[in-house]
């Protein structure tokens, strides 16, 4: 027997696949639009451009950091609390650093931070798999995910790079530049709780609540799968960079 048409009219011609929303789009969308902008991207996802936005921004500042910062003055206050480095080895220390600061900080940016994104993702597209709303996630979408929340930091990552420049910034390392956390403002003695503060930034904690929107309405996972994505990576963080503090 022949086939049937599907209508009076023949086969109907496929639905044209929705574009992807640029990287002008999403910068714009992560600021007045998330929900819309995340729907979207779940139709089409989309996070190359965002990435190498990201990238290129995080080359500035480890360029400019690199070039501007005392790396003694950043050094030396550690390296003398460590019982496990002699005097006499601090200053080779501080010498090898010195000469290594600008390709290490630019290494970072070109390969950790896309590699710590597609971790990221991969995190993020296990859980969702695990926690569907709906759908189970596709990589991309997970990505997508991973990457595009990050969007919301790039204004605080020019005004770094132009502090940077304008003027001198002794032994700060980048995240203790602007005056956008807790820890900037309040300066407690003991270290760990510095680090603590220091992870109570604005834009930080924008690109959380934006990450969890991101996971509820891009890769459409369960709230409690959103929290738990969220959460862990910033306990985490809080606690590497307060067990670092020494």
């Amino acid at each position: 027997m022949t086939e049937q048409p599907s209508s009076l009219y023949g086969t109907q011609p496929e639905p044209p696949r929705p574009a992807p929303p640029g990287l002008v789009d999403q910068i714009a969308g992560v600021f007045t639009a998330p929900v819309e902008l995340f729907q979207r991207l779940n139709k089409a996802p989309s996070w190359g451009w965002a990435l190498g936005a990201i990238i290129v921004l995080s080359l500035v500042i480890a360029v400019v950091w690199g070039l501007k910062v005392d790396v003694d003055e950043l050094m030396r206050p550690a390296l003398e609390r460590n019982p496990k480095v002699q005097a006499a080895q601090i200053d080779t220390i501080i010498d090898v650093y010195r000469k290594f600061i600008l390709p290490a900080g630019a290494a970072s940016a070109l390969f950790i931070t896309p590699v710590m994104m597609a971790v990221l993702g991969f995190f993020y597209w296990l859980v969702g798999k695990a926690l569907p709303q709906d759908q189970p996630p596709t990589y991309r979408q997970a990505l997508s995910a991973a990457v595009v929340p990050g969007l919301v930091k790039l204004p605080l990552m020019l005004l770094i790079a132009a502090i940077c420049l304008m003027r001198p910034i002794g032994g700060l390392p980048p995240d203790r530049i602007a005056p956008t956390s807790l820890g900037y403002f309040l300066r407690p003695e003991s270290l760990r709780l510095q680090a603590a503060l220091f992870n109570v930034e604005l834009f930080r904690l924008a690109e959380a609540v934006l990450a969890f929107l991101a996971l509820r309405y891009l890769v459409r996972m369960k709230t409690a799968g959103a929290l738990i994505c969220v959460l862990l990576p910033l306990c985490l963080g809080i606690g590497l960079s307060m067990m670092r503090a020494q």
